[in-house]
């Protein structure tokens, strides 16, 4: 709990000098000792002493035993320092320097059993002075975090008591506070760099960091900025780890008062901490529940769910546009837990990305509801959400994420209808463009039509006349006539440029023309059948949507 340094300063003699492992002179002291008398001198030994020797203790010990001998061994113990009152010789000089231990030279006439006295008690005051201001912090920050105060207290108090910069993030890197006992509080701008650069170093120690509780944390010293360094503690609470608290050194200063401070501070933030994890999720459950009744139809009363809606924040009178997103894996990739890894994905993304929705994952969907404005650029909405996600989705498992979206409405029954559009508009923007961008249902054009005629009995009359029996061939002998009447449309009915788009020859796609013409009876060369048959492709998609990629929908 205190430094060599500290000790040179507070308890040596005034004659003393380094000669030796001088760059390890911040290195901790647990206590002062000399060797015992008899053999095994130095068993008695645990780690971090500042060791007392002279001449006569090392040739009563053994005659043969010299200081540059001694040394090594104590080097395997983990002293701190070692005192030799005397000269040490240039070759017990070069072993400290090579054990990387302090190697400190007094007066030869030195009373060592008074040092030991002397430098013992100054380490045993200090360790109640660290104590007491490790006692006196938490009881003022436990104040503050059952009190209710926020984080953002909780840093300014430690800031105060450590005379140094706090930072704390969330366990997924958000800055969530910091502050500065100078007044002059580091950006966002400034400090966001720096967790990010010191993340994997953090993340490896996390990872591997010694057994602690909520109250009372582990510490570690980990680098800043290149030029300073940071005691770290995290901030754990019943579902594991919420957050990490970091104070910020200068570089090479001694650390005990700084970890026991972070430990502390630590301790408060997780209350404060599950505290509002508790509010976040009671609060969420509520949303949740509201955003069932909307989406799902189960309305018990809408004037209630309008008031309750009112009461977490949401005005469901208001217009209010509905996406949906899904992620996609890699073709070829096997899927692991990919459940439960796209709903991690969906959770810290649009909890970071701080917007006023509403939101559920439901069967590897994300579904959202963002109240808009006329001024609002719903593309351009949808393409930062799309992106905030897209980059965590790459840069979890290197999937893709496709999005919809809804008109805008207002009420539950209009969110409602913007959500049945948002799923449309996902389903058929996959199939139609791929996996990885943003379909608006306004961008869907006769899409839209059979969208709001899939119920009619005329649509599906349509669909099965012209397009029963490819899908019946389909099914029965793995044809893909269906995929290639819709490359063929794709490709402005051309058969090369058909066959680009589905990657077979110019003349599989002939062959495959020619089959479809035999099985419906229909002439492609005809503009009002290909404009029929198009048609029906079309409402296809519309009906079955996913099922539509490999020739589902069978009636």
């Amino acid at each position: 709990m205190i430094t060599v340094e500290d000790l040179i300063r507070l308890s040596l003699p005034a004659q003393t000098s380094v000669v030796a492992g001088a760059e390890q002179l911040t290195s901790e002291v647990a206590w002062a000792t000399r060797p015992r008398p008899s053999a095994p001198a130095f068993d008695h030994l645990s780690g971090g002493e500042l060791v007392l020797l002279t001449p006569q203790t090392l040739a009563s010990l053994d005659q043969r035993l010299t200081l540059d001998a001694a040394i090594p061994q104590l080097a395997g113990f983990g002293v701190a320092a070692i005192a030799y009152a005397g000269r040490a010789s240039g070759l017990a000089r070069a072993a400290a320097e090579a054990m990387k231990i302090p190697l400190l030279e007094i007066p030869a006439d030195a009373d060592l059993a008074m040092l030991e006295r002397e430098a013992s008690h100054v380490i045993a005051e200090h360790k109640r002075d660290i104590q007491k201001v490790g006692i006196d912090a938490s009881r003022k920050l436990m104040e503050q975090a059952i009190g209710g105060e926020s984080l953002s207290d909780l840093a300014e108090t430690l800031a105060e008591l450590a005379a140094r910069d706090v930072v704390i993030e969330a366990r997924d890197g958000r800055l969530l506070a910091m502050n500065s006992p100078t007044g002059q509080v580091p950006t966002s701008a400034r400090i966001m760099p720096l967790l990010e650069r010191g993340r994997p170093a953090l993340v490896d120690w996390l990872r591997n960091a010694p057994a602690g509780s909520s109250a009372d944390p582990p510490t570690a010293m980990l680098d800043w900025d290149g030029l300073t360094t940071r005691v770290i503690s995290p901030i754990t609470g019943r579902d594991g780890l919420l957050g990490v608290l970091s104070i910020i050194l200068d570089a090479g200063m001694p650390k005990s008062a700084e970890e026991l401070l972070a430990s502390r501070g630590a301790a408060a933030c997780a209350v404060v901490m599950a505290r509002e994890h508790a509010a976040a999720n009671a609060r969420q459950e509520l949303e949740l529940n509201v955003l069932d009744e909307v989406l799902d139809g189960a309305l018990r009363s809408e004037i209630s769910l309008l008031q309750q809606a009112r009461l977490l924040g949401h005005n469901l009178d208001g217009n209010h546009v509905a996406i949906v997103a899904k992620i996609d894996r890699p073709m070829g990739q096997v899927a692991r837990n990919e459940r439960l890894e796209a709903a991690s994905i969906f959770e810290e993304a649009l909890v970071r990305s701080e917007m006023p929705i509403l939101w559920r994952f439901r069967n590897n969907y994300a579904e959202i509801i963002r109240p808009v404005s006329q001024e609002d650029d719903l593309e351009m909405l949808a393409n930062t959400l799309l992106m905030e996600i897209g980059r965590r989705a790459r840069s979890a498992s290197g999937h893709t994420v496709s999005m919809g979206v809804g008109s805008p409405y207002r009420g539950p029954s209009g969110i409602r209808t913007s959500h049945q559009e948002a799923r449309q508009a996902l389903t058929i923007g996959r199939k139609l463009y791929g996996s990885g961008r943003v379909t608006r249902f306004a961008e869907l054009g006769i899409y839209r039509l059979l969208f709001a005629a899939r119920d009619l009995p005329e649509l599906r009359s349509l669909h099965d006349d012209a397009l029963q029996a490819l899908i019946d061939y389909d099914h029965a002998h793995n044809a893909d006539l269906l995929r290639t009447l819709g490359a063929y449309f794709g490709g402005r009915c051309g058969p090369k440029e058909a066959a680009s788009i589905l990657g077979v020859h110019r003349n599989t796609v002939l062959y495959r023309l020619e089959r479809i013409k035999d099985l419906t009876g229909l002439d492609l060369d005809d503009a009002d059948v290909r404009l029929r048959l198009h048609l029906a492709y079309c409402s296809h998609i519309a009906l079955f949507g996913d099922r539509a990629a490999d020739g589902g929908g069978r009636a």
